[in-house]
């Protein structure tokens, strides 16, 4: 059977779809430069972002929808794991995870964590298992052979199942999933390194 409706749109989405991260270390304040960061859209959760850097104490940033100061923002209404002197600045340096939520108007900022997940790490499908040494750079040494998958995680994250934040390794470039599907393979040896290097936006597998 066939038949035929009509849609009204009442109000206009004003979720963004990109958030950008801007500071001293991240394009020296200039929207133009290669060195401002994309934050990476959450698979199924519309307005959360995040991104993996390494940052001093020194480092400075503040966030926007759009490569323009045109509504950017050093927080929202709930904050955490910074302060804001002039711009966001974090206490100590290392590597951190950095998550925006939009709709939960939530800025959080904390210690990295990244985990393998498969046939890598003996087709263990649990989460938050087979976690990566984090220095300034994030390492694992793979116990088994097999196809390599691996993800970041944060505890604001709504849902955390582990795909939503997946990426993996293509031509020594961290690609990740995005809102995508799933990713192709990446087939990997027992004893090989992995090494992330989230700033640089490169990885090794050797």
């Amino acid at each position: 059977d066939s038949f035929s409706y009509t849609v009204t749109l009442t109000q206009e989405c004003t979720t963004p779809t990109t958030m950008y991260i801007i500071g001293n270390d991240f394009g020296n304040w200039d929207w133009n430069s290669a060195d401002v960061v994309e934050m990476v859209p959450v698979h199924s959760h519309s307005g959360q972002f995040w991104a993996i850097r390494y940052m001093t104490k020194t480092t400075e940033f503040k966030f926007c929808a759009e490569k323009a100061w045109n509504g950017d923002f050093t927080g929202l209404d709930t904050n955490e794991g910074f302060t804001t002197p002039n711009n966001n600045q974090v206490a100590a340096d290392g590597l951190y995870m950095i998550f925006v939520d939009v709709e939960g108007k939530t800025v959080t900022v904390e210690p990295a964590k990244v985990y393998g997940m498969g046939e890598c790490w003996g087709n263990n499908w649990d989460a938050d298992t087979h976690a990566f040494e984090i220095s300034t750079v994030a390492t694992a040494t793979l116990p088994n052979a097999g196809k390599l998958r691996m993800y970041a995680y944060c505890s604001k994250h709504a849902s955390n199942d582990w795909w939503q934040m997946e990426f993996n390794i293509y031509d020594g470039k961290i690609v990740y999933r995005a809102t995508g599907g799933d990713q192709a393979a990446v087939p990997a040896t027992a004893g090989q390194t992995v090494t992330l290097d989230f700033n640089n936006g490169t990885g090794t597998i050797k």
